[in-house]
């Protein structure tokens, strides 16, 4: 199993050193002065446990960030009992800059903590001996993959950003504008892309960076940039690689979210034995009894927090009158008809656990999977004009969830947008969907202003603690201030 799963892995390379600085800062009110001790870097090994390191970063801040600004920034997930000083519901009113930042909008700290790892070990990776060939190329591969996604969903989140390549750096980074953010990102894909293993090492399917994961964000990064023509031609490689095929059994359809699946691309493992378990708003604000009990976060028998679906939202996403395998995997079955809706993707609980705790899902958080690059190659054929091709990808979705074959009934690049809103539900895709194909005026119920994507009203602030301590060189998103 990945190294990261270990004790030792966990106390070599998670002591992050912070300190507090006066003018000198970027990371709110932290600056990383050493991620890791740079001596530290003996050993190959040693490299393999900072790559750990970066990993268990990413899971840590990831879950609740896709979603919350993913699905829940999105409508997705509504409609609690209780709409009192929730983060959720907070995030949802979106009428104005201290909702968000109340929901943690405008917290990056945990993306940089991650790149100022890759950062390190980027740096650390040429002065280490006894590598073998392989082992060199993967480790900055991986590196080099994790640090894109990083940048990748900052510049979802928040358009320029400052870019950091040093993993020690107390200057005031302006924000860089996104072009050329993307231009890091793509620079970074392709060398990961070059490096990488098609494979992951055995025990680790899915869950650590693979040429496969790295076509696939790449692909996503294309779309983002409306350069569908290489969207298309990387996800058609992903799709004919031979690594990945779609779960063709509906009764095995949740094997997908226990993690490891066929299906899978890159997703974040979780794992009781390995101690990968933490509080997670997904797992925690969409579940209630019996799956939890704890009172404070849902569950407890009155369910006052656990996010739903409004009985609208249920008939837009699956009418009665239509049949949708998928209605009764992504969800638990006998909620279906209740005022309180139980979303089941997430529902791997650790044997025997204590309920009455937070700490007890071993769902893996899916980043991408073949059934994502099937659909985005479907938009991007659309997008191109090759809409019969287009239809074919979009049916093996709807006919795999035993939907009827789309035959040319409706707008095409609405259909695709509502399949992907039903097949990636909860994996924090919709909102970016809705800003990519530039329909958020059209579906969203607060963004409606004509010219929503040219003022930036998709964009997350900037928490003004960020901006001070900066000194002011980081500047607030101008929709925001």
């Amino acid at each position: 199993m990945l190294k990261y799963k270990t004790q030792k892995a966990a106390i070599v390379l998670i002591v992050l050193f912070f300190t507090l600085m006066s003018c000198k800062k970027i990371l709110e009110r932290d600056i990383i002065l050493s991620p890791t001790d740079a001596n530290a870097f003996e050993s190959p090994e040693d490299v393999n446990h900072a790559l750990a390191g970066a990993y268990v970063l990413l899971r840590d801040i990831l879950p609740d960030k896709l979603f919350l600004f993913g699905d829940v920034q999105a409508d997705n997930f509504n409609n609690p009992k209780n709409k009192s000083s929730r983060t959720e519901t907070d995030l949802q009113r979106r009428s104005g800059i201290g909702d968000l930042i109340q929901a943690g909008a405008g917290d990056w700290n945990g993306f940089y903590k991650t790149i100022a790892q890759c950062n390190l070990i980027l740096e650390r990776i040429p002065g280490v001996q006894g590598y073998t060939l392989d082992q060199k190329e993967r480790y900055t591969g991986e590196a080099k993959f994790l640090r894109a996604l990083c940048y990748f969903y900052l510049a979802r989140f928040y358009g320029d950003v400052p870019l950091i390549l040093n993993s020690v750096d107390i200057s005031n980074v302006a924000r860089s504008p996104q072009d050329k953010v993307f231009e890091l990102i793509n620079a970074d894909l392709d060398d990961a892309i070059l490096k990488l293993r098609v494979a992951s090492p055995d025990g680790d399917k899915n869950i650590r960076a693979t040429k496969g994961a790295a076509i696939a964000i790449k692909a996503h990064a294309k779309a983002w940039q409306q350069k569908y023509d290489e969207c298309e031609k990387l996800c058609n490689t992903v799709m004919t690689m031979g690594n990945y095929s779609l779960i063709t059994d509906s009764a095995a359809l949740i094997n997908i979210f226990i993690g490891k699946s066929q299906e899978g691309i890159f997703e974040l493992d979780f794992d009781s034995k390995n101690n990968e378990l933490q509080k997670n708003k997904m797992y925690n604000r969409t579940l209630g009894r019996p799956y939890y009990k704890d009172q404070s976060d849902g569950g407890g028998g009155t369910d006052d927090y656990v996010l739903g679906f409004t009985q609208t939202v249920r008939k837009v996403l699956f009418p009665d009158a239509n049949r949708d395998i998928r209605r009764d995997v992504w969800f638990v079955k006998d909620t279906w008809t209740k005022d309180i809706l139980y979303f089941g993707k997430y529902r791997t609980l650790k044997a025997q656990g204590d309920t009455t705790s937070q700490n007890i899902n071993e769902s893996n958080m899916i980043i991408t999977r073949l059934a994502d690059i099937i659909l985005l190659r479907a938009e991007a054929l659309n997008a191109l004009g090759r809409t019969s091709e287009s239809a074919v990808e979009l049916n093996k979705i709807r006919n795999r969830a035993k939907r009827t074959t789309y035959k040319g009934d409706g707008i095409l690049a609405d259909t695709i947008l509502l399949e992907r809103r039903k097949e990636l539900l909860g994996e924090g895709h919709y909102f970016f969907d809705l800003v990519r194909t530039r329909l958020m005026a059209k579906y969203h119920s607060k963004i409606k202003q004509a010219d929503w994507y040219e003022k930036g009203a998709w964009l997350l602030p900037i928490s003004p603690s960020n901006i001070a301590a900066s000194n002011f060189v980081i500047t607030q998103n101008e929709f925001w201030k």
